[in-house]
């Protein structure tokens, strides 16, 4: 049986930036408790200033000083981390990128992964990403794919792609408002039975302008049985800095997966008559 140990960071977001990277450090130390063999940031672990839009302090060099920060961290705690999202600029683009990175337990870069699917006012000031990834690590023996917040909400359609090429769990870091939640739950829950295949979602906890964010990061995985119907688990962190950490079983869902995709009926080609 296969199972991937997964801690979740959970942090509060305060406008002191120093003070962010020194919380998010701690709470990595109290995850590597859990002898996790993944640990995954949310997409905002950091402060950014959209009432000033100081473009400086909002977006890093690439591979600037959260590369950096989060690279030493993995070397240092021997646990891989993925990055959340990352505002940065890259070679050869004139907008920046959302980028969340993948480093092993020796802090060594293993693969990026931009945003795809932007929102708000994203779409006026950054590039979208052109690639999914699904990678494959050799020492955890896991394939995996990550979608950033909007990425996994707007459609099936990149879970479906991940799931497809081989991904087995899709990491989701995110940044979702309170009022957004219910909704999110719902897409969450969805995703992972359309395709059979568990997600880890990691939000974070601050106020900005009008909007409150409040955690509640998810981990929805499978329970071993009946593959149909099947139940379907979900574990929640609290509206507060935390941990989510859980051992989730991967080889029960890679095996109802095949089954659900063989179910599945195959639209290309299919005719539709609209009657209208």
């Amino acid at each position: 049986m296969k199972n991937i140990n997964i801690s979740l960071v959970q942090p509060f977001v305060s406008k002191d930036n120093d003070k962010n990277f020194k919380h998010v450090e701690k709470l990595i130390e109290e995850a590597c408790q859990q002898n996790p063999d993944i640990i995954c940031l949310p997409e905002r672990w950091f402060f950014l200033d959209f009432v000033n839009l100081n473009l400086d302090q909002i977006f890093q060099s690439e591979r600037g000083k959260q590369y950096q920060l989060v690279k030493q961290w993995a070397k240092e705690y021997n646990v891989p981390i993925i990055s959340g999202g990352i505002w940065e600029k890259h070679k050869e683009y004139s907008r920046p990128f959302v980028t969340a990175y993948y480093f092993d337990f020796k802090g060594k870069e293993m693969f990026r992964q931009n945003k795809i699917h932007l929102y708000g006012m994203e779409k006026v000031i950054l590039e979208s990403g052109k690639e999914l990834q699904v990678f494959r690590d050799t020492k955890l023996d896991i394939i995996f794919s990550i979608l950033i917040c909007f990425d996994l909400t707007i459609s099936s359609a990149l879970t479906d792609l991940a799931a497809n090429n081989g991904a087995e769990i899709i990491f989701s870091p995110t940044l979702i408002r309170e009022t957004g939640m219910y909704n999110y739950n719902i897409y969450l829950q969805a995703r992972a039975l359309e395709n059979r295949i568990p997600i880890a979602s990691c939000n974070s906890i601050f106020k900005q302008l009008d909007r409150n964010f409040i955690g509640q990061s998810k981990i929805i995985h499978f329970q071993k049985g009946s593959s149909s119907p099947v139940k379907l688990l979900t574990e929640e962190a609290p509206k507060k800095p935390n941990i989510l950490n859980k051992d989730v079983n991967i080889s029960f869902p890679n095996k109802i997966r095949k089954k659900r995709n063989n179910e599945k009926v195959q639209v290309e080609g299919l005719r539709v008559i609209s009657n209208f």
